[in-house]
């Protein structure tokens, strides 16, 4: 942050490192989904420019790395790194050439998902669409709905996603997180196949059996999920019950600088606070990577790859996964 914001001329309210986390991350005492997208703001003024996106893509796949992750979609809202005259295209070419670099260097798999933005006009959604579409056999390997949910119901972007699907991009979409069960009845009717979070589908028990019975994969975050009060507290997280009941779930970051997490902690917080077993949480890691966007041949590659180190694991857990 303090590098490219002395390049690119962005102000800073401190120029003290530990200061500036303040103004980079969430904590458990954040109000509400619109408060944590507020720890956004500073991380978007400098990442305006194409060196500073393609530089923020790659040492993301190097902390990736680093925290032995083999497969990653990362997702970004490209309308918000136009502010300084870059285009659409230009915001696109430039994460997608930080993916390459870093998907070579550090040996992961996945891709990029783009995320059009809630508050926006739906024409502009529908302009994100299109252009998305160009980039379906370069990297792109999704589009995605996000930011504040209240007030913006996901049924007002139908016509991004109808273009979205047309061109061959799979489809996923936030909600049931501060909105409650019926922004996930409106995603999964737009072609959603997965959602980011759906923790609030727990309120209602035919969106439960929706979910389930469509085969719809939820990417939970809990860390985020309770920063944004998705859920009341940690403890309250739906996500073992949910795997209980047939659901299919996976353990995400959502933002892993706002939120400060790796995904190694997350799976830890899942066994330690939700009583999730080693079992379940590498149930839930395989489900990740079998509801994946990237290719087939590619994530059956890596299943076997995946199937060996449960292997080799096996039996320094006593016998247990």
């Amino acid at each position: 942050m303090l590098e490219l914001a002395q390049r690119g001329g962005v102000p800073l309210p401190t120029g003290d490192l530990e200061k500036l986390k303040d103004f980079l991350q969430a904590t458990d005492s954040t109000s509400s989904l619109v408060e944590y997208i507020k720890y956004f703001e500073l991380p978007i003024a400098v990442l305006q420019n194409v060196p500073a996106l393609e530089r923020a893509t790659y040492e993301l796949c190097e902390d990736l790395k680093s925290d032995h992750v083999r497969y990653a979609e990362i997702r970004y809202g490209p309308w918000l790194h136009v502010q300084q005259g870059l285009s659409l295209t230009d915001v696109i070419r430039a994460v997608l050439s930080g993916w390459a670099a870093g998907r070579k260097a550090f040996g992961l798999e996945g891709g990029i998902i783009v995320t059009a933005l809630r508050d926006m006009p739906p024409a502009q959604n529908v302009a994100l669409a299109q252009v998305t579409g160009r980039f379906v056999n370069e990297g792109v390997v999704g589009f995605d709905l996000a930011g504040d949910e209240a007030g913006h119901p996901p049924i007002l972007h139908q016509d991004a996603f109808r273009v979205a699907r047309s061109l061959g991009l799979n489809i996923t979409i936030h909600a049931g997180e501060a909105a409650g069960p019926e922004s996930i009845r409106q995603a999964i009717s737009m072609g959603a196949v997965r959602l980011g979070h759906g923790v609030r589908a727990q309120e209602d028990s035919e969106v439960v059996a929706m979910i389930r019975e469509g085969g719809i994969q939820l990417d939970t975050a809990p860390t985020s999920n309770a920063q944004t009060k998705a859920v009341r507290r940690l403890e309250d997280h739906p996500l073992r019950r949910f795997h209980e009941q047939g659901i299919k779930v996976t353990i995400s970051t959502d933002s892993r600088t706002v939120s400060d997490v790796t995904l190694t902690r997350e799976f830890e917080t899942a066994a330690r606070v939700l009583g999730c077993s080693p079992a379940q949480v590498w149930a839930m890691n395989m489900q990740a990577l079998d509801g994946g966007f990237a290719d087939e041949v590619t994530r059956t590659r890596l299943r076997r790859e995946f199937v060996d180190v449960e292997a080799r694991l096996r039996p320094a857990a006593g016998g247990k996964a």
